[in-house]
């Protein structure tokens, strides 16, 4: 038994690669005259996914110890990074992968003494090089100098001396020590004389150059083994989503049910530069999370720069040791480091995968008939055909936990549903294909679809997904005895669900509301506590006329909305109900018009505290509520406590009243006598205002002797009030 020894790297996430340019070289040394051992590692499988990404997987072969390059762009290779994973199917282990890195190109910039960035104009180039020594040709006699500086001047033009136009001037202090400028034209040529700026201008330039072919990376496996062995390297790509559309085949245009053919296809891109050659397809409706982080670039943290104090002093310090985490007595980690369990194991050897399947191509000029549509699980029904070494059956967990020392588990996706391609199809790069998916049989009922939100009456077809295939979301055709009858949309339909797919309008169909109207009416009134319950019922009710102008009958389904808290009230009872709608059917005869009525109704409770309530308020609710005698002699008692109350507040106001007018007046007498002098005169007018105030005074203590026996009536009112209340129980249908 050999045991194999296979890698994961599982390094997240989505983008575009190019599963191109594959092939297996042998580091072994080898003679000058012999050509390095290539080998292809194609493509065998491609599983593309809703959310635009695709699980691309090489299969071949490698024999001792061999390196496995495949090239990427670098967009690419970022999905590679995230998610390779390799496994050597023969015993091999994987010691590692590498890459061609790249330096970002304004860090490789910072190298160069010219401090010039990736867009540098020509007056910056010309600043970063200013002390240089030039040769200059083309103004005049040859110059040679150091460049001092350059200006950009406005120069006045003979067409529009406004604005003008930008100029270039260089100026140049010769070896004489001579000051000249110049103006830099296409006839002026500037000869860099220092070797070292000369090299550092061309290193500047090609670094610019290098930033075209810096895409292609070259990725490499490196795996150690004996012998003849297999090798799958598989990873995610950013792909183009994949699209669903259906036909939905009728023989009978007369029935109302019948069992109709639906017809599924796939529209599936190559756009990842490498043809898929007999390849095995799986097309998967879900969304795994996925996202693009660009692992390959170098990164560099900004860091803040410190000053060291003036007359610091740095001495070597010692720090205490953390707590380790403590192990069992047996040496084993902790339960929380516990791995994983692995799943169940389910494998088949690749010669009985190729041996199934014949080859089938699509792009340009495919061929092919129809396929079945193939549903299983995400991971192990898909992988169970796929591993095998020697017959001997091994577990797909086992195999990439064994090709690192780390143990590695992976978990079955069970939230996605799976289209398989039997049969193994070739779509070449930058081709695409109508792949056929499935083909079932489904029972079907023609209807005509109305609803207040939608006037127009729809011919629609009433499906039920008697497959065991989840329907993905797509388009879909009607064709009637080989004629097109319409087109819709439909979202995902799972086994055994009912849908309604519109597809045409039908104007034959008219339906109108003939009358609609609410009621209120109040059903029940109980008082417990003080609380007045009032149960109210509100009855909303629409009577629609159904006209058939056709010559044949129709079956149509009304939709009525569905509101939050209420419920139906009338016959006849719908035939489905959805969170929004009911749906009633109704039959129409040839030519005739049919009337249906809609019922709907709730139940409000309102509560009114009777201490906070007026008189006029509950005699009004309970006037609407058209209360019987008996309820409002009951309440008669509350009624008189209540108006005693209100006539005591009555007096109580009057009383407040009287007391702040006399008040204000004693204001006023006394701000009068503080303005009066001692003469003989005022001493009058000084008498006048003391004797009224005096007289206040006793009007004040009569006054305030009577409010405070009113609050005390008012308490005692109260009080009574509270106790009938209390003690009033009500329970009344209306």
């Amino acid at each position: 038994m050999r045991r194999a020894l296979p890698l994961a790297f599982l390094l997240l996430a989505p983008v575009s690669l190019l599963p191109a340019q594959t092939s297996v070289q042998n580091k072994r040394p080898i003679p000058a005259t012999a050509a390095a051992t290539i080998a292809p590692l194609p493509i065998t499988r491609v599983s593309l996914y809703k959310n635009g990404v695709g699980f691309f997987e090489h299969t071949g072969k490698v024999t001792g110890s061999e390196a496995v390059t495949i090239d990427f762009t670098t967009a690419q290779l970022n999905d590679v990074l995230q998610s390779l994973t390799a496994i050597d199917l023969g015993g091999g282990r994987i010691s590692g992968a590498g890459y061609n890195s790249t330096t970002p190109l304004d860090q490789q910039l910072k190298s160069l003494s010219l401090g010039l960035g990736a867009d540098a104009s020509s007056v910056d180039f010309y600043n970063a090089i200013r002390g240089a020594r030039v040769d200059i040709t083309g103004a005049g006699p040859t110059l040679t100098g150091r460049l001092l500086s350059i200006e950009v001047r406005t120069v006045p033009t003979k067409d529009d001396a406004t604005q003008g136009a930008e100029k270039r001037f260089l100026t140049v202090v010769s070896e004489t020590g001579a000051i000249r400028t110049f103006e830099l034209t296409s006839a002026v040529q500037v000869r860099l004389l220092d070797t070292e700026l000369h090299q550092d201008v061309t290193r500047y330039l090609q670094l610019l150059a290098s930033t075209r072919s810096s895409g292609l990376r070259h990725l490499t496996l490196h795996d150690n083994g004996e012998g003849s062995r297999e090798l799958h390297v598989s990873y995610i790509s950013e792909v183009p989503i994949w699209k669903s559309t259906y036909r939905i085949l009728f023989t009978d245009s007369t029935s109302t049910k019948q069992t109709a053919t639906l017809q599924g296809w796939s529209v599936v891109d190559n756009t990842t530069g490498s043809d898929w050659l007999n390849v095995q397809l799986s097309l998967i409706a879900g969304a795994p999370q996925s996202f693009i982080q660009p692992l390959s670039t170098p990164y560099y943290s900004r860091r803040p720069e410190i000053p060291l104090p003036q007359e610091a002093q740095v001495t070597p310090q010692t720090h205490e040791s953390g707590e380790v985490a403590m192990l069992k007595e047996d040496g084993a980690p902790p339960p929380s480091a516990t791995p994983q369990s692995e799943a169940q194991a389910i494998t088949l050897s690749s010669e009985q995968r190729q041996a199934k399947m014949a080859p089938r191509s699509y792009g340009a000029g495919f061929t092919g008939g129809s396929a079945g549509g193939v549903m299983g699980g995400l991971t192990q029904n898909t992988l169970k055909d796929r591993f095998s070494n020697g017959g001997l059956d091994s577990s797909y967990q086992a195999l990439a936990s064994d090709s690192i020392a780390p143990d590695t588990t992976t978990r079955a996706f069970d939230d996605f549903f799976e289209y398989k391609i039997a049969q193994p199809i070739t779509i070449r790069k930058n081709e695409s294909a109508l792949v056929p998916i499935l083909q079932t049989k489904i029972d079907a009922e023609r209807v005509t679809l109305w609803s207040p939100q939608q006037p127009v009456a729809l011919r629609a077809l009433w499906i039920t997904n008697t497959s065991n295939l989840t329907l993905d979301r797509g388009s879909f055709t009607i064709v009637e005895d080989g004629s097109f009858g319409g087109e819709g949309l439909l979202d995902p339909i799972h086994p055994n669900e009912r849908r309604l797919l519109s597809y045409a309008a039908d104007q034959a169909v008219r339906v109108t509301v003939d009358n609609s109207h609410d009621t209120r009416k109040v059903q029940h009134i109980s008082i417990a506590k003080g609380v007045l319950k009032e149960t109210t019922a509100e009855i909303s009710e629409v009577e629609y006329l159904v006209k058939n102008a056709a010559p044949t009958a129709r079956t149509v389904i009304v939709e009525q909305p569905h509101l939050q808290g209420w419920t139906l009230d009338s016959d006849p009872k719908p035939t489905e109900t959805t969170p929004t709608t009911y749906r009633f059917r109704v039959e129409t005869k040839a030519n005739e018009t049919v009337r249906l009525h809609i019922g709907e109704r709730r139940t409000l409770n309102q509560f009114y505290r009777l201490v906070n309530t007026s008189d006029e308020q509950l005699s009004l609710l309970l006037k609407n509520a058209n209360a019987s005698p008996a309820l409002l002699a009951q309440l008669e008692p509350v009624f008189a406590a209540k108006r005693a109350m209100t006539a005591i507040d009555q007096q109580i106001r009057e009383k407040q009243q009287s007391i702040n007018d006399i008040g204000n007046d004693q204001k006023r007498l006394r701000e009068n006598l503080s303005a009066l002098k001692s003469s003989v005169e005022e001493r009058s007018l000084t008498k006048r205002y003391t004797d009224e105030l005096n007289a206040q005074e006793d009007q004040l203590a009569a006054l305030n002797k009577d409010l405070a026996a009113l609050k005390q009536q008012r308490q005692a009112a109260e009080a009574d009030l509270n106790h009938k209340i209390e003690s009033l129980h009500l329970d009344e249908a209306i």
